[in-house]
């Protein structure tokens, strides 16, 4: 019982941080790539461009899939928002008195939680500075996350969860009638405070009804919750500041062990009987038992290595695959894991309890495997997404580039693409910054494999050149090219010629101000043979003795 609560609680967590980590980047994606600086720092921004910016936020918002965008002054007034033409728009609002709103100001990544003053809706908010050429914060960028899809997601039938701040306020649960309330009476100083931040829209919070006597102190407790007696796992979430309940029925562990008796008794017998009938057969029996386990033993022997040969084939693959997908195929990729490993788990237990323990054991060799799976998918993308403090130094182009080769060659061999490249030995170094050189090349790369897919012969060409100090990297595919009027905007941000989910379009937008900070230039034509041709240019370094 112990087990499947803190197994419940472990799920809960992993999930509740996954969905509030995967848009962390966003406030400061936002607020490096657009051009928000003539509308913070004018008295009184041009109605078009703030009109267009309301756009661009809505756009963002309802790919990115979260509540709301917004854009605040200095002074903390919101001047954009995605949700500018509804009701409960914050165009206009002020919320500098936000704990997130502060910490951006002071060059920090905002977080918080609080329900909202105007929208009334429960929210986690990143927030980052929108800074000037001299690094001075000119406004924040804000992103609010919705809590209830978590609530919504949650189908234990046999178990609650509860969410709870550092004060004992109850802000997330599976049960409405908790939310809002406190574990134990607040004191007047924690109601005062409370009420002067707004975390809770200065509403009263009064402590749950009934006699609860939960401890925040206690890991594990057994407690009365609405006329019934209930086990309780606690996990800490340290980074926000939450403690997270999860709250099972003990009345299912008396029927556990119930049924555990039962089951033992029934093998008993069982046993007894077979017992009996092993000694009415005598050698004979005993000869061809014997023989048949041995049997057994050997297929099992066998089973359990193609097992193991086809579990080492399978985390081969799903590393292939992530390296192809990048971070579109981590969700694909994690939650095919996530569900295997609850059906063997689930498969594991039942086992056992029937007297299968070599069966349950396959099951959680199954479960290993797919964790080592799990935690390959991690390390590449770390590897990959890996941060760079943007130093511009004599780097190893041709490094570079089979690194980003390394990382497409997959979507390049599944597509049957053609590859041909020339490389110049003296184009070898140049000035530039290793992350951001690789980054701008695999998006190069994977682009062009995208735009011949529907080719009947794919073919790409990467030609690395000199040209007056400048090494030239050009990227040409046999694609459909772009067209006159894509041609204008192909370097824009949230510019995309792809469906909804399959990009934010921003992929080029970044690679043209990465080349632009490494002192480079990207640019785009459509070749005369067809297709497109991306050329990134950088300054030629003169050999590698300073890399």
């Amino acid at each position: 019982m112990r087990q499947e609560t803190f197994a419940l609680s472990q799920q809960l967590v992993g999930q509740l941080t996954a969905e509030l980590e995967k848009h962390r980047y966003l406030p400061e994606l936002l607020a490096k790539t657009l051009d928000l600086r003539p509308v913070l720092s004018s008295p009184k921004p041009d109605a078009a461009a703030l009109a267009t910016l309301n756009r661009t936020l809505e756009t963002a918002n309802r790919i990115a899939g979260t509540a709301d965008i917004y854009l605040m002054r200095r002074d903390g007034t919101t001047i954009a928002a995605s949700n500018w033409h509804t009701g409960a728009s914050f165009v206009g609002k002020n919320f500098a008195f936000r704990q997130y709103f502060k910490q951006a100001m002071q060059g920090q990544l905002g977080r918080y939680y609080a329900l909202g003053t105007t929208s009334k809706k429960r929210g986690y908010y990143f927030a980052h500075a929108v800074n000037d050429e001299a690094g001075k914060p000119l406004g924040v960028m804000v992103v609010k996350v919705d809590i209830n899809t978590q609530e919504e997601q949650w189908k234990q039938e046999s178990a609650d969860f509860m969410v709870t701040d550092r004060d004992g306020v109850v802000f997330m649960s599976s049960q409405p009638a908790w939310r809002l309330h406190s574990l134990q009476p607040l004191s007047e100083a924690t109601q005062t405070a409370l009420y002067q931040n707004q975390r809770y829209d200065q509403q009263v919070i009064e402590a749950l009804p009934g006699q609860w006597l939960l401890s925040p102190a206690t890991e594990w407790q057994q407690v009365p919750v609405e006329q019934q007696q209930s086990l309780v796992h606690k996990r800490a979430m340290a980074f926000i500041d939450w403690d997270v309940y999860v709250l099972t029925d003990w009345s299912s562990v008396t029927r556990s062990v119930l049924i555990t008796v039962l089951l033992t008794a029934f093998m008993l017998l069982l046993t007894l009987l077979l017992l009996y009938v092993l000694w009415k057969n005598q050698r004979q029996r005993r000869d061809y038992e014997q023989q048949a386990r041995e049997e057994l033993e050997a297929k099992v022997v066998e089973r359990t290595r193609e097992l193991h040969r086809t579990q080492e084939e399978l985390v081969q693959a799903a590393k292939m695959a992530a390296l192809g997908q990048l971070s579109a195929g981590i969700n694909h990729e994690i939650n095919n894991p996530l569900t295997a490993i609850r059906a063997y788990a689930d498969n594991a237990t039942q086992f056992l309890d029937i007297g299968k323990p070599d069966i349950a054991r396959s099951n959680l060799v199954e479960i290993v495997g797919l964790t080592e799976r799990m935690a390959a998918i991690t390390r590449q993308l770390k590897t990959f997404s890996r941060k760079s403090a943007g130093q511009i130094e004599t780097c190893d182009l041709h490094r570079a580039l089979d690194s980003a080769l390394s990382i497409v060659q997959p979507k390049l061999a599944q597509s049957r693409i053609v590859l041909e490249q020339y490389r110049a030995e003296q184009t070898r170094y140049v000035q530039a910054d290793l992350v951001w050189l690789e980054q701008i090349l695999v998006n190069l790369l994977s682009n062009a494999a995208e735009a011949v897919l529907e080719q009947d012969e794919q073919r790409l060409w990467i030609l690395v050149q000199t040209a007056d100090g400048q090494v030239c990297v050009s990227v040409r595919d046999n694609g459909a090219g772009i067209s006159e009027d894509a041609m204008p905007h192909v370097f824009e941000a949230f510019f995309t010629t792809k469906t909804i989910g399959k990009g934010l379009g921003l992929g080029l937008s970044i690679s043209y101000r990465l080349a632009r900070d490494m002192n480079g230039h990207l640019s785009v034509t459509n070749a005369p043979q067809g297709g497109a041709v991306f050329t990134l240019t950088l300054q030629q370094a003169a050999d590698g003795g300073q890399a």
